[in-house]
């Protein structure tokens, strides 16, 4: 029993992890037009591109590690959610770092 309720504790942890980062990244996107336009700036169509990428990242990997974990244990399934979490914030620290934040404006 006690396994099971931790199990489902840290499913939850980690679902509340990718959402968290699907909101963030939503902020992003709703507030970083409005921080350019008090600027005089405008988002170009590549800014929107990777503003967009940011949101639709994590569920895409949330999906990936649901699907690739479907015929596994509970604990397996466990550590392809914690894999896919940790490939989906490398993927988005890896954008963040390559992509300049200045090329998002025209």
């Amino acid at each position: 029993m006690a396994k099971t309720i931790t199990g489902w504790v840290l499913f939850a942890v980690i679902t509340g992890l990718y959402v968290f980062m699907v909101i963030a990244a939503i902020g992003n996107m709703t507030q970083l037009p409005e921080m350019a336009s008090q600027l005089g700036l405008e988002l170009n169509p590549a800014g929107w591109f990777w503003l967009w990428f940011g949101v639709c990242l994590p569920p895409v990997g949330f999906l990936v590690a649901l699907l690739a974990g479907i015929k596994r244990k509970g604990s397996a399934r466990l550590l392809l959610l914690a894999t896919g979490l940790s490939v989906v914030a490398a993927i988005q620290l890896e954008v963040s770092l390559i992509i300049p934040p200045t090329s998002f404006f025209m």
